[in-house]
């Protein structure tokens, strides 16, 4: 199961991956076959809509977590979002 950013770009870019490669698009006899083909750009949506709205909702977290900090509330950053902070030692 994808449970943060970073896993969710992985997941993504293997769906392009997979995309790209015709291959996937063929029978086994090494044809075209154009349900295959069709069944591949509507799960590649149904995955573009789901990681779109996956990715609304991250922001709107990072948008509430700046917030709160601007307003000198102590804030963690939720883990959804894949970012480790470190503070810069001077």
């Amino acid at each position: 199961m994808i449970t943060n950013t970073t896993e969710l770009q992985k997941a993504l870019f293997a769906e392009l991956e997979a995309l790209q490669n015709e291959d996937n698009d063929k029978d086994k006899d090494g044809n075209f076959d154009k349900e295959k083909a069709e069944h591949a750009m509507k799960r590649a949506d149904a995955i573009n809509n789901t990681a779109g709205k996956i990715i609304e909702v991250q922001r709107l977290q990072l948008d509430v977590a700046k917030t709160a900090y601007a307003a000198g509330y102590a804030v963690n950053i939720p883990s959804t979002l894949g970012l480790e902070l470190k503070k810069e030692e001077v």
